[in-house]
């Protein structure tokens, strides 16, 4: 193993342990945010909210336009810290223009079944505002990964949030007789944007702000972010936009049980996700390096450990999920139970291929990884709406998990076409966790 090798699994032993933790604390604050809301809310307001938690992940998504992907991929390769801070500098300014711009429409998708009642105008506002600093805060945790400051990035990702906002709406929902929708937005703001201003001040060293952005320079960099956005539209719209289809499509009851099921189902892909986080900046920088052998391995490894485990979890959800979200939620959410299980089947797959995005995007094949992911959507959406209207809530979480899939395999097959080799999950698990465990190199 070389010297490059071995510090780059450093790297990503470090980033991907702390955020196995952030994402632990993280998704069981996000199950208790769901079971104290659907407990203390009504039917209308929980489906709300449910509705605006959707729209905390599309929204950075449109905001940020495909720019977190890029900056990991521009910052490692920039051997010259000024170059540096101006490129993050950029990025961020880019993704507080557009989060800015398009946040009020994603906030008007996601409150329009509140439009006619009194809480509407507050509840709208209140969602553009944690849009927009929830995507200002997702861009500075992408620039410190592409630094290697592991700490500062697993702060800011938005797990940290969560389980920060859960004692603060738990709080108001034990105290107070009846807390309404708009006050548990109102703390779940005030949570964001105080993290968002530690995170600026934390990212002062790294990000230039008082440089001067030219057009040229905010046009570049959102023309190559652009060109990903493609690809985390079509990932979120699969799974996480599904929530907003069941809410038009289905009463608000059963869009409930859809909701919180989707929202849980979403957590299971969170191994993939949190891989994809540690792996991607020291394999850009080993990719950088000429170490194009090293990456493969370094990602096939990744992916082996990261299925295991996500087939464990599926395997578990599928014994299990009913006794709990009749406990969690009661009676009445066992029915859920099934729509969880189908969706949590995508992330398998997910976990076996989606390294081959990674490699895509470091290797810049942009326009390959954003094709693909077109293609892919195209045929989703149609499927998709026939599935909620004419088939109801089991078709459309198997829409929904078949969708996640083909998108996995579709990259995959991409990377095959594209690259001399492409990284895959293997069935060496003892080489696997020996390798990305290696201090030493030979």
């Amino acid at each position: 193993m070389t010297v490059d090798e071995a510090k780059a699994n450093r790297e990503l032993r470090s980033s991907f342990s702390w955020r196995t933790i952030a994402a632990a604390v993280g998704m069981v604050a996000t199950f208790l945010l769901t079971v104290v809301v659907v407990r203390t809310l009504d039917a209308r307001d929980a489906s709300a909210f449910f509705a605006v938690l959707a729209a905390l992940s599309i929204g950075p998504l449109i905001g940020r336009l495909g720019l977190g992907p890029n900056v990991i991929r521009l910052i490692p390769a920039e051997p010259d810290h000024e170059s540096r801070r101006r490129a993050a500098g950029t990025h961020l300014f880019a993704t507080f223009l557009l989060s800015s711009a398009s946040a009020p429409v994603v906030a008007l998708c996601a409150t329009a079944g509140l439009i006619g009642h009194g809480d509407f105008v507050i509840v709208l506002i209140l969602t553009t505002v944690v849009i927009v600093v929830e995507s200002v805060r997702l861009m500075l945790s992408d620039i410190f990964a592409a630094y290697g400051r592991v700490g500062a990035s697993v702060g800011t990702m938005h797990y940290i949030r969560s389980a920060i906002v859960l004692p603060v709406i738990g709080l108001l929902a034990v105290t107070l007789e009846r807390p309404t929708l708009a006050l548990l937005l109102s703390a779940y703001a005030i949570v964001a944007t105080v993290q968002l201003l530690v995170a600026l001040w934390i990212a002062r060293q790294d990000v230039g702000y008082t440089k001067i952005f030219g057009v040229s320079t905010l046009k570049t960099a959102i023309y190559s972010g652009t060109r990903l956005f493609s690809l985390e539209l079509s990932a979120f719209l699969m799974m996480s936009g599904t929530i907003w289809l069941a809410s038009a499509a289905f009463s608000p009851v059963t869009a409930t049980h859809y909701s919180a099921a989707a929202t849980i189902a979403s957590q299971v892909t969170i191994l993939e996700s949190l891989t994809a986080l540690a792996v991607t900046p020291p394999a850009a920088r080993l990719w950088a390096a000429g170490k194009k052998t090293e990456v493969v391995r370094t990602l096939s490894n990744a992916a082996t450990l990261n299925t295991l485990v996500t087939i464990v979890v599926v395997i578990v959800m599928a014994a299990f999920s009913g006794f709990f979200l009749q406990i969690a939620y009661g009676q009445g959410m066992k029915s859920a139970a099934l729509l969880l299980v189908i969706l949590a089947i995508s992330g398998i797959f997910q976990a076996a291929l989606n390294v081959n995005i990674a490699i895509l995007i470091i290797s810049n094949h942009l326009r390959e990884v954003s094709r693909t992911a077109t293609l892919v959507l195209i045929a989703f959406v149609p499927c998709a709406l026939a599935a909620a209207y004419f088939g109801g809530p089991v078709a459309l979480a198997i829409t929904s998990s078949a969708g996640v899939a083909a998108l996995s395999v579709a990259e995959a097959l991409t990377a095959k076409h594209s690259l001399p080799r492409a990284p895959h999950a293997h069935l060496g698990v003892a080489r696997a966790v020996r390798e990305l465990t290696a201090s030493t190199h030979g």
